[in-house]
């Protein structure tokens, strides 16, 4: 069953309330006011250990446990390993299956597999990603809606022979490797100067002006159209950003940051600065941009490029190097202006610049492609499920939408 849609089912539907195959748990959560229930190692699930990232998490350990006393004492059940975890309240429909005994708390059920020989939990778990629509559909409530547990058992999902599950659960899997190496690459990889010890070091106060002044746009027209960049605009190790909003010059000159086309952005607080959010401006409007008080701006000189920039200000040693000397409290702490003028970095001639950024442009073009090889593979996985529900429309759908990867071309400046 999905709400809203008729599918052609290939095969027979069967509930979640089915006690032949299937047994679902609620959770509970001890009282937090007594010591004995808690920390005593057994595994508590809450939905920091389910990111949201995860299409389906495998949960082998979880950050908070309780003791054998907290789950007898409350309504937590011990729920048995390669069981179905759904969340169902407030977030709903973040999916796992957990690989040890675990308890939960109230926001999930538990589908524990009752008949092994007819169903896998993997299986389970991927035709549930199809019915999260439905489950926020049917939850209720006020200040957190919730899908009841008797609501929970009206799920049906199709169920194959067992030995079509599997090669149901393989093709996806398959499908789900391809897309963690591709995100393992696009989170590990790291440009890499080769710093010859011949090339002078030279503070970053003495080749970019820091913060230029607005007074250098002061002849300009207050109706003016100028781009507007929000802390949320800027990537993490993205070395370039694109403007997505536009204002008038009057609107945003009191108040926020000036930065031109070629400027280098770079966040000064916490946590934006240690998450790496910093980015070259281009195809501003105007050629003018404005943007977070909490920007610094760094304007190279003739004989720096903003590409050299911006590699000598996202690596993990100067990040370290600044947080270190970070001033303020709690949340609010800056890297201060004096300790980014300071900071000294390597400058080897303008042609050797240009052909080491030539050579880490090229990387980051194959890097990035991973991002287009995890969106291909994820279609893959959705036309599977698609098929297996009988949507034959959604099954073509995202098997059109999985165009051929297109590949960059190769860059002789890349050596």
């Amino acid at each position: 069953y999905h709400e809203g849609n008729i599918y052609n089912h290939v095969y027979p539907l069967v509930v979640i309330g089915n006690s032949k195959l299937f047994r679902v748990e609620s959770g509970g959560t001890p009282r937090s006011d007594n010591e004995e229930y808690w920390d005593g190692g057994i595994p508590w699930i809450t939905l920091v250990d389910l990111p949201s990232a995860d299409f389906i998490t495998e949960i082998h350990s979880t950050q908070r446990t309780i003791s054998d006393r907290g789950l007898k004492e409350s309504s937590a059940k011990l729920i048995p390993a390669n069981s179905v975890i759904v969340s169902t309240r407030a977030t709903i429909g973040r999916i796992g299956i957990n690989r040890i005994p675990l308890a939960t708390n109230q926001g999930f059920k538990s589908i524990v597999i009752e008949d092994p020989q007819q169903v896998l939990p993997e299986y389970v778990a991927f035709m549930l990603t199809k019915l999260v629509p439905t489950m926020n559909l049917w939850a209720t409530g006020g200040t957190f809606k919730e899908i009841s547990k008797s609501q929970f058992c009206k799920l049906q999902i199709p169920l194959p022979p067992i030995e079509v599950q599997r090669e149901i659960v393989a093709e996806i899997e398959g499908y789900r490797r391809v897309i963690d190496g591709a995100r393992a690459v696009l989170d590990n990889y790291r440009p890499r100067i080769p710093v010859d010890p011949s090339w002078p070091l030279v503070e970053l106060g003495e080749m970019c002006a820091l913060n230029p002044r607005k007074s250098e746009i002061g002849d300009l027209d207050a109706s003016t159209e100028v781009s507007f960049v929000p802390m949320s605009d800027i990537g993490q190790n993205e070395m370039y950003f694109d403007a997505k909003s536009v204002k008038r010059l009057d609107e945003v000159v009191g108040s926020y940051t000036y930065f031109r086309n070629g400027d280098v952005l770079l966040a000064k607080v916490t946590p934006c600065f240690e998450n790496g959010k910093a980015g070259i401006a281009r195809h501003l409007m105007n050629g003018i941009g404005f943007g977070s008080s909490e920007f610094y701006v760094l304007r190279p000189n003739d004989s720096t490029l903003s590409e050299w920039i911006f590699l000598c200000i996202t690596t993990d040693s100067f990040r370290s190097w600044a947080a270190a000397q970070m001033t303020g409290t709690g949340g609010l702490q800056r890297v201060p202006r004096s300790v980014l003028e300071s900071y000294k970095i390597p400058l080897p001639p303008l042609p050797v610049q240009q052909q080491i950024v030539a050579e880490i442009e090229a990387e980051r073009a194959l890097v990035e492609a991973n991002r287009e090889l995890i969106a291909r593979f994820e279609r893959k996985i959705e036309a599977v499920i698609a098929r297996v529900w009988g949507d034959e429309a959604g099954a073509e759908e995202a098997a059109e939408s999985a165009a051929p990867i297109s590949l960059p071309a190769h860059s002789d400046a890349a050596g």
